[in-house]
């Protein structure tokens, strides 16, 4: 598995017209669907992606945004703040075969969990922060992402960047 997402804490109107900035471009596709859906209207009919895509909900005051793609991973945490401003944010993912996590916590605009484990690259690791105890192998990380109550809704939508 590679699920990978990054959530804040605004309503998804406020942060997606935020992300439209942040990206430097507004999104090419707004597509509404239901979860079963979102891989399959992010592909075009050669079984590309067709940019960026992200599938987005709201939940409890969040606006959860599931990276599709990829395209959202590496990004370094100072463009994390840039988009999070003073709200609260959390990326985080893994690749359990890759065995490889990441993930990044702000809140009131400073950097509280800074992460990454590589196993093909061991000299980037990176444990940075106390903003999520407990967080000290990509185990933590997977562990983290799967029990995520927030991540998770039938309906939503598919950006296309």
């Amino acid at each position: 598995m590679n699920p990978s997402y990054f959530r804040i804490k605004r309503n998804m109107e406020d942060a997606v017209e935020r992300l439209c900035i942040w990206n430097g471009s507004s999104f090419k596709e707004r597509i509404e669907t239901d979860y079963s859906k979102a891989v399959d209207v992010s592909l075009n009919k050669n079984g590309q992606w067709k940019g960026d895509c992200l599938y987005a909900y709201e939940n409890d005051g969040w606006t959860v945004f599931e990276d599709l793609s990829g395209g959202y991973s590496f990004i370094e945490p100072e463009q994390w703040k840039e988009f999070a401003g003073t709200d609260k944010l959390v990326f985080a993912g893994y690749n359990d075969a890759l065995l490889y996590a990441e993930m990044i916590v702000i809140e009131n605009g400073s950097l509280t969990k800074y992460f990454v484990e590589c196993a093909d690259m061991p000299e980037e690791n990176v444990n940075e922060g106390d903003g999520v105890p407990g967080i000290e192998n990509w185990i933590d990380v997977a562990s983290f992402v799967d029990g995520d109550d927030l991540v998770y809704s039938d309906i939503g939508v598919v950006f296309i960047f």
